[in-house]
């Protein structure tokens, strides 16, 4: 049996939960316009040099180019633009709890497009996950988890739910790395037009920099990473049930790290939320085993 620490779902969770933190801890400084090419282009950056070292040959063919693309602009800038519009206001942790509603988003896309089913247990969780969403976005308006932002950050799972089913194709021919590389590079050019870069470099504390190499090595390097080759195994089923780990290591990280508390609001509605897509995911699951949601990073 593979060591936790050798999972890639393991090593995606814990990769992707200091996402939320670190984009808040930057946001102090910069922009969300400027963050989001300064975050891809890096990663794509680092991306490339150790593809360099690696020698390894890009492998993206003409025919897959264009999918390639609305995978990195839905996935890279859509996504990563609209996390940091939302988290300019909204807690780490209430982001990391919103944005894992996009397996409900990808039912319903995968039902128009695909005809997928899924019980009545399963449409009764749907319900449960937009009541949660509706009390985090309309809860008590004293709490640091309620903003009208937290609407950029729904939009942001919308927008990784058409991801994930666009970029899956390309994984069963493109290997996991190279297409982070790709997406990173499309999503860091096409965010440069909206970026301002109001503050210099001189400007930027020393969290601030930590946050921003965090977002591109940890979070998206090794996150992106080891989330795309979960998804392109499909005996990593196992370790779904751990992707529902990401919110709360978030919450933890934003109290511990920056102080930030969720109103009670936030937290029923989170809960709620998680419990609806649990619900959509497993009764689906029980429909067609073959057809995984996967909840967001």
């Amino acid at each position: 049996m593979t060591g936790w620490y050798r999972r890639p779902d393991v090593l995606m969770v814990l990769s992707s939960a200091p996402t939320y933190v670190a984009t808040r801890e930057a946001l102090k400084v910069m922009d969300p316009q400027d963050l989001t090419p300064l975050r891809y282009l890096g990663a794509a950056v680092v991306l490339g040099l150790v593809l360099l070292i690696r020698r390894q040959r890009l492998t993206l063919r003409g025919g897959d180019i264009p999918r390639m693309l609305v995978a990195g602009l839905l996935g890279y800038a859509g996504f990563g633009l609209l996390l940091n519009l939302g988290q300019t206001t909204v807690p780490a942790g209430t982001a990391s709890l919103l944005l894992n509603i996009s397996p409900v988003f990808a039912f319903v896309l995968g039902h128009l497009m695909l005809r997928e089913r899924t019980s009545g247990l399963g449409y009764c969780g749907m319900l449960l996950a937009v009541a949660g969403v509706v009390a985090i976005t309309l809860g008590d308006s004293a709490a640091v988890g309620f903003n009208g932002d937290a609407l950029y950050i729904v939009a942001a799972a919308f927008l990784l739910s058409a991801f994930l089913i666009v970029q899956q194709p390309l994984l069963a021919r493109v290997p996991p790395l190279e297409v982070v590389f790709w997406g990173s590079l499309i999503g860091g050019v096409a965010t440069l037009p909206t970026a301002r870069f109001a503050a210099t470099p001189s400007e930027f504390t020393w969290n601030a920099w930590l946050a921003l190499a965090v977002l591109v090595v940890i979070c998206t390097v090794v996150g992106y990473g080891f989330w795309n080759v979960s998804l392109s195994r499909t005996s990593v089923a196992e370790g779904g049930s751990l992707l529902y780990v990401v919110p709360v290591l978030s919450l933890l990280l934003g109290w511990i790290l920056l102080g930030e508390v969720p109103g009670v609001a936030s937290l029923l509605g989170g809960a709620a939320a998680l419990a609806g897509v649990i619900l959509l995911s497993r009764a689906t699951a029980s429909i067609a085993p073959e057809k995984e949601l996967e909840p967001a990073p």
